[in-house]
């Protein structure tokens, strides 16, 4: 019995990501009620899109730079009809022990990671998830600067 009722919560919780994966932001609804969006999520005007999210990130750049975790500062953000930019600082007084304990190679791993286990925030929105889109990441540390990207195939978001 103890067993049937995690397996109930475990899928319980499954379906809800499930629906909530399914489901469009009000930014998406927003989107498709002004044509730039067909009813499945498509971009259909790609130029109107990117004027909206040049607006947007503007906006957003004004409560930059934005400390994300202990560790890291994000400085510019950049939205488009096909990625988001995003440029930081690793902010960590002691990272240059970590880059040098973990080689670079080790340390890229890391920061892709990081974004893997956190798709569903970067891929909000359904225009990224049905569209080719990714997230384009350059933290700079005080020795290396690291970049990566992921695309929401990556993320397995579909």
């Amino acid at each position: 019995m103890k067993y049937n009722i995690k397996l109930l919560s475990v899928l319980g919780l499954g379906l809800g990501l499930l629906t909530t994966n399914v489901n469009a932001s009000e930014f998406d609804q927003y989107l498709h009620k002004k044509g730039i969006l067909d009813s499945s999520f498509k971009i259909k005007k790609k130029a109107e899109l990117n004027e909206l999210l040049t607006v947007l990130s503007a906006e957003d750049s004004r409560t930059l730079p934005l400390q994300i975790d202990q560790n890291t500062v994000i400085e510019q953000l950049q939205l488009s009809a096909n990625k988001t930019t995003l440029k930081g600082m690793i902010t960590t007084p002691d990272f240059s022990q970590f880059e040098k304990d973990l080689g670079r190679k080790e340390v890229m791993k890391v920061i892709r990671n990081n974004l893997l286990n956190n798709c569903e925030i970067f891929f909000e929105h359904r225009y990224q998830i049905e569209n080719p889109y990714k997230i384009e990441l350059t933290l700079t540390s005080q020795t290396q600067t690291y970049k990566t990207a992921i695309s929401q195939k990556d993320c397995k978001l579909k």
